[in-house]
Formats: C-alpha cells, structure tokens, sequence
C-alpha cells in the first residue's frame, strides 16, 4: 500500500509504469475518494485513471474513470464439442462463417438494423442524455466486434472441451457519452472553481443534473453493449451449428468490465467506477482473458474487501501499440501464431502486430499476483482468433 496522497494506493501490480502511478496519485487525490484506490495486477495508463484501476467514490461520477468503452466486457459460449471434433480444416471453415456473421474493425452491419427491435432488445427507452442521431449513428454497430484488443475466440480447456470467448463493448456509442460529458464535467467543475488533481479527472457531482443525464446515458451503454455482445453469439452459434456436430451451445457467462455502480464497501455507501476491472464478489463467475496467443481463465471472485471485491479484466498492456508495430511485423505475428497452432482471421492484417501476445503482460504472472482476488477453475487456450 502506497501513501502519496490523500488517501493510500493498494496495489496489485508488481510494476507500474510511471504514467499509471502519476495516474493513481491523481487519483487518490480527489477530494471525493473514499478509503483508498486500488489498481489490479494488470494495471496500466488510461485517460485520466489507470486502466485496471478501482475507485470508490462519494456521490460523484468521473466519465474518464469508467473509460471511453462503457460496459465493454467478455462472455462465454460453452459447447458439447471436444478438440477432437475442430479438426484444422473445420476450424477454419468454422472461423470464417463466424467472420461472415460479424463485422469487424469498423465496419457495420451490412444491412441496416432496425431501431424499434434493437430497443426492445435494450429494454430500455432512449433517454433524453442521449440525442437520436448519437443513436443513429450507433445502432447498426450492434451485432460488430470493432477493432484493437476487442476479440472472438474458439478455445479449448484442460479437458479438451471447446468453448467461445468474445470481447466487446458498446462501439461509437459509449465513446461518444464518455467524451460528451468528460468534456460536461470539465465545464462543470471549472464554472464551481471545483480542484482537481488533473483535467481528465473531472467530475460530476451526485446532486447536479449533470450527473443523471450521465448516469442514465451509461446505464443505456450498458445494456447497448450487452445487446452488442448477444448478437455476436448468435451469430457463432448458428456457426457452430452449421458447421459441426455440436448439440448443446450454451451462453454461460457475461461481465462488464468499464463501469461505474452503486456499492457498499468500508462502511459506506458510494459509488465504484470499474475501469479495466471486473466486480468478483465471493463465488461469481469471472473471465480474465489473456492476449491471443495465450491463456485465458475462467475464476471464481474471492471477494477481497481490500481491492472493492474486484479482479484484473485480463493480461494488461505490457506495451503501447506503437512499440508494439516497432517490435514485430504484422507477418511476424502471424508467423508467430501459426507456430502456436492458432488460427488467426483478422480483418485489418496491418495492425495484427499491435495485439501481439508480446504487446501484453504475462498472464500467468498476473494470476499469480491475483491469488487473493480470484481462485482460477478453467484454464482456456486459443485454436482459432477472430480480430479486427
């Protein structure tokens, strides 16, 4: 535990780049922060806030604390299949069925999606925070997996049974809330003469109505990037059923990992933001993926009072995505992905070389440094990747 500023820093992270420890400090320097501010074993720079960051809040809500991609998150498709049953031949056509019913990188859907059935879907109305045409702009996107570190795998686990993981948020939409009111809240604090530690730490205070329009726009977010995900899945799962022998294709597991909710933790009442972290209350269900071509894990939340009753949402950046093209060529990746046995189908090859298993932290090492946050139960390996 770190002392640096207003209140401590409890950190999980072996290392911590400079950016995200400058980052923290800001961060525990916010006169809202309660108790202290935990950041996860995969930790590492955002905007404002460090990406694997947790911090609970007293009746305020930090845009750039919940991130750009609100509610992007991971889920879990299980099947009856085994390894023995995706021969190379298989998985490939499997992947390619996949990519023909997901749009990636940025593209949208091929056809228009229809607005009325996609609200339905949501279950939610449009709210006012939220103007039409952000709408307009967003609802085709639903069905898509986007680009940078967003994937769709076919993995195998320890008993050789065969299972899909994708990740992905809500697209333009999320982006589009994050920085209407990052830029809200920055108006806002400086018409009060509010202090902060840094500009992308503005805020919007509970008893403004500022703060509901957000909190209503994010809390539509989330449910758009849940929509976003479910129809990812039917669209592998008419694959699968199309392409194999599979019987039983079964969703298991669906978490947000950038959001902010109304918690109690250290006695209070407050608000967490989750930032690149994932809620793991004793005996939930969790998804920690790794990079592409490494482990993935399924782990049971421990509930550690210390780190809010939160896990790391993956491996972590180890490297930015300009380091990351000066390390390695896109061929090299995919060279270095053959060499593993794993089929990559990426619909931007060029930028292949900034998603690098090498681009991010070990992820064994980051389970290890999580011992007291997850007890992993499902060790999950790549066969095939899908990217954009």
């Amino acid at each position: 535990m770190l002392t640096p500023g207003r209140v401590p820093i409890d950190s999980w992270a072996p290392e911590l780049e400079a950016t995200a420890m400058v980052q923290a400090v800001n961060l525990s320097n916010l006169p809202f922060a309660i108790s202290h501010v935990a950041l996860m074993p995969d930790a590492h720079a955002g905007y404002g806030m460090p990406i694997g960051g947790v911090l609970f809040a007293d009746r305020a809500v930090v845009p750039y604390a919940i991130g750009v991609d609100i509610g992007c998150g991971v889920a879990l498709l299980d099947t009856d299949l085994t390894v023995d049953d995706l021969p190379r031949p298989v998985l490939r056509r499997l992947l390619e069925a996949i990519a023909s019913g997901v749009p990636v990188g940025t593209a949208h859907q091929h056809a228009p999606v229809d607005r009325e059935r996609a609200l339905d879907e949501i279950g939610l109305d449009l709210p006012a925070s939220i103007p039409a045409a952000w709408f307009e702009r967003s609802v085709d996107s639903l069905g898509t997996l986007g680009s940078g570190n967003h994937f769709l795998e076919v993995q195998r686990d320890e008993a050789g049974r065969v299972a899909v993981m994708l990740h992905s948020g809500s697209r333009s939409l999320g982006k589009t809330i994050c920085d209407a009111f990052q830029q809200t809240a920055l108006a806002l604090c400086r018409a009060r003469r509010l202090p902060l530690p840094h500009d992308e730490l503005a805020y919007l205070p509970e008893d403004t109505p500022e703060f509901d329009a957000y909190w209503s726009a994010m809390t539509f977010a989330l449910r758009f990037a849940e929509v976003n995900r479910s129809r990812m899945l039917e669209a592998a799962e008419r694959a699968i059923t199309a392409h194999t022998r599979a019987r039983r294709v079964e969703r298991t597991v669906d978490i947000h990992h950038n959001y902010a909710a109304r918690e109690r933790h250290a006695g209070r009442d407050g608000i967490v933001h989750r930032k690149g972290a994932v809620r793991a209350v004793a005996g939930e269900i969790v998804l920690i993926p790794g990079s592409m071509g490494t482990t993935s894990y399924v782990a049971e939340g421990l509930g550690n009072a210390a780190s809010f009753e939160t896990c790391q949402h993956g491996a972590g950046r180890a490297m930015s995505r300009t380091k990351a093209r000066q390390a390695m060529t896109p061929g090299e990746v995919f060279d270095r992905m053959a060499a593993l046995g794993i089929e990559l189908h990426s619909g931007d090859p060029r930028s292949a070389a900034e998603e690098a298993p090498s681009a991010y932290k070990d992820i064994e090492a980051v389970m290890a440094h999580s011992a007291d946050l997850v007890r992993p139960i499902r060790r999950l390996t790549p066969l095939g990747v899908l990217k954009g």
